[in-house]
């Protein structure tokens, strides 16, 4: 196994996902293409080239081709642009330029702060695929995936004051099992964004997210964890992913308390939008997997949320030491 925790991905990963960018963002009516974070990802768990090129020639298949840019987006007309998915090929345009004019570091920065209410786009792909262009260290896949945000954005509403008695966000979740007013499906939708719009929608949505006050990026990990880990729920998984996401823009962000008040927000739909499950039952998975054994899995996977759940896993663990991320790793790739 490759270990790359300290340097860039391999050149030949570098290439792929540079390669990626001559398709759209999104397909089959705005899914979010996953394929340079997958790329990143399996490059990280330490996939051979081989492996890592297979998997981006089986993805690409279902994807679309990137059109033309019909806009013209400058500094002044960007924020009307926000949220329109079909815009996507004029904002890969606006953020090269901005990025030659004022760089990557400070362009993250302003737009990281800018798109922070929607943290939870397009099931918080902007966001995640932000953060993996990051780790991986590709200029023009900063740019992809800041328009991918961009275009898919969508904010949850306003936030609540915080609680001045706060509850842990894992004590949150929890409170909400067999509470009948949130019983599954009770926020319908084709999609997981669809389903967190009208839970933000809902009036009793704002007390839950007051509730954890401000909380503490470990806390909102270990709670989404419990709740993946009990459940294996495919929209949780998305909170979980966010989570690593999250920590890895931390340092570009102006107002951390308060993005992370934005991701509880998000977080509260998801896991409204997925029914309340139960939060805190016994972990699954394999006890006896080390992480190497997790990792060599997690790169012969070919489904990319599993690849990216392992990645996100690892990672959280090498940041927090919670052996709960390795046994809900091994429950996802058992």
């Amino acid at each position: 196994m490759i270990d790359t925790t300290n340097d860039g991905i391999r050149g030949g990963t570098a290439r792929l996902i540079e390669e990626s960018h001559a398709h759209d963002a999104f397909y089959e009516g705005n899914l979010s293409n996953h394929l340079p974070m997958a790329l990143v990802a399996l490059d990280r768990l330490g996939a051979a080239p081989e492996r890592i090129e297979a998997f981006a020639a089986r993805y690409r298949k279902k994807l679309q081709p990137l059109a033309a840019p019909l806009d013209v987006l400058t500094e002044e007309n960007a924020e009307r642009f926000l949220g329109r998915p079909e815009t996507l090929p004029s904002w890969v345009v606006f953020f090269k330029e901005a990025v030659a004019r004022a760089g990557a570091e400070r362009t993250t920065r302003r737009w990281t702060g800018r798109l922070m209410p929607g943290v939870g786009s397009v099931a918080f792909h902007g966001l995640i695929r932000l953060a993996y262009a990051l780790d991986g260290g590709v200029e023009a896949e900063l740019v992809h995936a800041l328009a991918h945000w961009a275009a898919g954005y969508a904010a949850l509403g306003d936030l609540p004051a915080p609680s001045a008695a706060p509850t842990s966000p894992a004590a949150a979740l929890a409170s909400l099992k067999g509470d009948p007013r949130f019983a599954k499906d009770r926020f319908p939708g084709r999609r997981i964004a669809d389903r967190m719009a009208r839970a933000a929608a809902d009036p009793e949505t704002s007390a839950l997210v007051a509730a954890a006050g401000t909380p503490e990026l470990d806390a909102l990990a270990s709670a989404l964890l419990g709740a993946y880990a009990a459940t294996g729920d495919f929209t949780v998984l998305h909170g979980l992913t966010a989570s690593h996401a999250f920590a890895g823009l931390t340092p570009y962000m102006e107002d951390p308390a308060l993005a992370r008040r934005y991701l509880w927000q998000a977080l509260v739909c998801a896991y409204l939008s997925a029914g309340g499950p139960a939060a805190g039952a016994p972990l699954a998975g394999d006890e006896t997997w080390t992480w190497e054994e997790i990792r060599r899995r997690a790169a012969a996977a070919t489904d990319e949320h599993d690849v990216k759940l392992a990645y996100s896993c690892w990672r959280l663990w090498q940041r927090y030491g919670d052996d709960r991320y390795r046994r809900a790793a091994s429950a996802t790739l058992a």
